[in-house]
């Protein structure tokens, strides 16, 4: 029988030669692996449905988003069909067809198995896996991993069904009605692909795709992984230096040392606090494991579920729109304590080449502070130990400090509560002072196991009914109930380290400083940016007044302006060559940034950028207002100046550890001294709109009334304030437009609108107004969002 991709040889023709039958194999290899692709296809969109299904579950709209996800599938086989053809080159050592169906059926149940498993680390993790795993040891992969390798039941059914679906298509491949095809159309596929590759975006997102979560359900999880990893291999890089990158904190004068230049930190602390001269107050660091806005404190798009911590930010200093400097927990000790770069996986995974450089840490324990670190996890994940001993750290403690009857929670070690009461007690038996403590959680990390669990699952629904809000207001509340319940748990350890922190001497000359090391993947986001977003909290017995704070400020501006408070206001001496990339923290009530931020997501993914009112994400530009609200931004001179600072970043971060330090020589110590020092030190990527909204309020008759201001020096653009209505879960009741307005320079106008809701019930509610463009409708300026408001 004559094979369809053979012509018939006659009997007087000389027999094959060697060359002839191997170019004859891989033709009917690369045929073959064309005629079967569709078994793959059958495969994927059986994980795709599951994947449907699961975030249906979640609250994304998959109704809408449904189409265009199977079209992101159709495009990553665009993309990388080439690769699932010239890849099965190989098989031309089978010289039967029937084997090679067989060899590529056991190949492509194995990818279906890998795309199984990125989708159980999306479920669990919150977010695609990337190129994380160039970043990490394999210890530290497996811990990481832990019970992310176990599928459930719901996605080991879909991977049987898929399988179930692939082995079909290849049986019904064997049939005389299956389409047969040449090796030539073959290699025209595969060259339309790599062209395909070359000129198509990775993904695509209609405007239905509003939130990140939507986004990442669209996504092809296998290439995402690819589309990252190739990235990371081919690194992160600025197309140069430019004009517009000129002053930022890595562009100084010396090309070898990017990062170094003249410490001109301002003393924005100083004011607020009741400074007394004598020995300089001790620090307390809590970084809380997954700690983000949108789940604690006013406003939180979850409602609140940080009782304790809210009260005390009543006390402290708060700031609102605070951002880490990086979306895992591998940069938040050399980002809050050093204000440093990342190199390319972290400044810790330098190791031993991790450069020299000064920090808090350093600059303070070489002025007698004593410094303490307590965990209750493993000290070398992410190399925290190796770079906390660097800083000069003596005193630590880890899991293996933890006696009975103390028990691990799960693999990541000991929960919150074991870990204050441990804390509380190595401070009770006295340290000396000043000092600096670093206290470090990890409850609110997946798996998410922790004492008295069943009790806490319970405190959800009873935190949810104090908030007014519905437990089937939103999806995540009963998908991610646990996630919930270790939120509580954590917030109640806080409550019980600072009542009995309370108690210990030297308090009352104690400064806590309260952050998250980032936002938790797990619970749905909005945006990019909420990954980002945390909270900050300064409280101290020292402290003049409490104060909530809406300028933006990362932890990159922690260890600069906790040095100058110090030095100002205790006389504590500070390198006049520094490397810090923060400028200090901005304690203006009202909404602006005057920073240029990095932002690392992952260890190996580095493409994110804040510069006064925009953002940076991937390549896209985004208005950023109060709330760390996000809209999609046309400014090209703001993207092109965005783009170089970016750059300029990129640039200097490439050569972090490839010098022995950060600075060249060492650095003299000066004191501290007001010599025109500020916030503003750059030219930033755009400034916030002109009009801003202040004083959101009810009024007499009903209506939201709200106190709109032109701070610029020129007349504003026409602007239409906008109410919008959502309840306690976040769901748009209703809007309510006025009219158009435009302010001279330094005026305001006070707008009262009656909201159009028919009749709702009393209640909890919230309210957002928006100086908004009379045509589009996006936001043209600074609006208040999620304001909590009874009607």
């Amino acid at each position: 029988m004559v094979s369809a991709t053979q012509p018939a040889r006659r009997h007087d023709d000389p027999p094959p030669s060697f060359a002839g039958k191997l170019l004859a194999r891989v033709k009917g290899a690369l045929a073959t692996a064309f005629e079967t692709l569709p078994a793959l296809v059958a495969g994927w969109l059986v994980l795709r449905i599951a994947e449907t299904i699961h975030a249906g579950a979640g609250g994304i709209k998959v109704s809408v988003l449904v189409g265009p996800a199977l079209a992101n599938d159709l495009l990553a086989l665009a993309r990388y069909g080439f690769v699932f053809l010239l890849g099965a080159v190989p098989l031309a050592l089978l010289p039967r067809r029937r084997w090679r169906v067989v060899a590529l059926g056991v190949l492509w149940g194995v990818l279906l198995a890998v795309q199984a498993g990125l989708l159980q680390y999306h479920w669990t993790a919150g977010v695609p896996l990337g190129a994380d795993l160039f970043g990490y040891s394999r210890a530290e992969i497996a811990t990481t991993v832990g019970v992310r390798a176990q599928p459930g039941s719901g996605l080991a059914l879909a991977y049987v069904l898929a399988l179930a679906a692939l082995a079909g298509v290849l049986v019904a491949s064997f049939r005389p009605w299956w389409p047969r095809a040449r090796a030539r159309a073959a290699l025209v596929a595969a060259l339309l692909s790599l062209v395909a590759y070359t000129l198509l975006p990775d993904h695509f997102a209609p405007p239905g795709a509003d939130t990140e979560a939507g986004v990442d359900y669209l996504r092809n999880k296998m290439a995402y992984f690819a589309d990252r990893s190739i990235a990371h291999v081919a690194g992160e890089r600025g197309t140069g230096t430019h004009e517009q990158a000129k002053g930022l904190p890595w562009t100084g004068k010396d090309p070898r040392y990017p990062f170094a230049h003249a410490e001109r930190t301002p003393d924005t602390l100083g004011p607020l606090f009741d400074t007394k001269p004598g020995t300089p107050p001790n620090i307390v660091f809590i970084i809380v494991e997954g700690l983000g806005r949108s789940f604690s404190g006013p406003g939180a798009r979850f409602g609140s579920f940080t009782p304790f911590l809210d009260e005390l930010a009543g006390r402290s200093l708060y700031f609102e729109n605070f951002l880490a400097g990086q979306g895992r927990t591998f940069g938040v000790l050399p980002t809050v304590f050093g204000s440093l770069p990342f190199g390319d996986n972290g400044m810790s995974a330098l190791g031993e080449r991790m450069p020299r450089h000064a920090s808090l840490l350093s600059i303070l324990k070489g002025q007698g502070y004593r410094l303490a670190y307590y965990s209750g996890s493993n000290l070398e994940f992410d190399n925290q130990g190796l770079f906390l001993r660097g800083e000069g750290v003596d005193n630590f403690v880890s899991e293996t400090d933890y006696k009975p009857p103390y028990q691990r929670s799960n693999y990541w070690g000991y929960d919150d509560r074991a870990l204050m009461e441990t804390t509380i007690a190595r401070q009770r038996d006295g340290e000396e002072q000043p000092s600096v403590r670093i206290i470090q959680t990890t409850s609110t990390h997946d798996p998410f196991t922790f004492p008295d669990k069943p009790a806490y699952l319970r405190k959800v629904g009873e935190r949810l009914a104090a908030l007014g809000i519905a437990e089937d207001a939103n999806p995540a509340y009963t998908a991610q109930r646990e996630v919930f319940a270790s939120i509580l748990f954590a917030d109640d350890a806080l409550r019980l380290y600072f009542e009995q922190a309370a108690r210990l001497p030297g308090y009352d000359n104690t400064i806590f400083v309260v952050t998250g090391d980032h936002r938790l993947p797990e619970l749905p986001m909005d945006t990019r940016i909420e990954r980002y977003h945390v909270p900050l909290i300064v409280f101290s017995p020292m402290l003049k007044a409490p104060r909530s704070i809406k300028a933006v400020s990362s932890q990159f501006d922690i260890a600069p302006s906790l040095l100058a408070f110090l030095g100002h206001g205790y006389g504590l001496r500070t390198p006049d060559q520094v490397t810090w990339l923060g400028t200090g923290l901005d304690t203006e009530p009202t909404f602006r940034n005057l920073h240029a931020i990095p932002l690392k997501q992952t260890k190996t993914e580095l493409s994110d950028f804040v510069s006064g009112a925009v953002y940076l994400a991937q390549g896209r530009l985004f208005a950023l207002a109060d709330g760390m609200r996000l809209d999609r931004a046309t400014d090209e001179g703001a993207l092109a100046r965005a783009r170089a600072q970016f750059d300029a970043f990129l640039n200097a971060n490439r050569q972090v550890g490839a010098a022995a330090a950060l600075v060249p020589g060492t650095p003299a110590l000066a004191d501290w001294h007001d010599d025109g020092r500020r916030l503003r030190s750059v030219d930033l990527a755009s400034e916030a709109g002109q009009v801003s909204v202040n004083h959101v309020r009810r009024g007499a008759d009903g209506s939201i009334e709200a106190t709109i201001v032109n701070q610029g020096t020129t007349a504003s653009s026409p602007f239409v304030p906008l109410l919008v209505i959502s309840d306690a879960g976040g769901l748009e009741l209703g809007e309510t437009a006025g009219e158009i307005q435009t302010l001279a320079p330094g005026a305001s106008v006070t707008v009262a609108l009656k909201a159009k809701l028919g009749r709702l019930p009393h209640g909890k509610y919230f309210v957002s107004m928006i100086p908004s463009h009379p045509e589009t409708g996006r936001s043209i300026g600074i609006g208040q969002y999620h304001v909590e408001m009874p009607l």
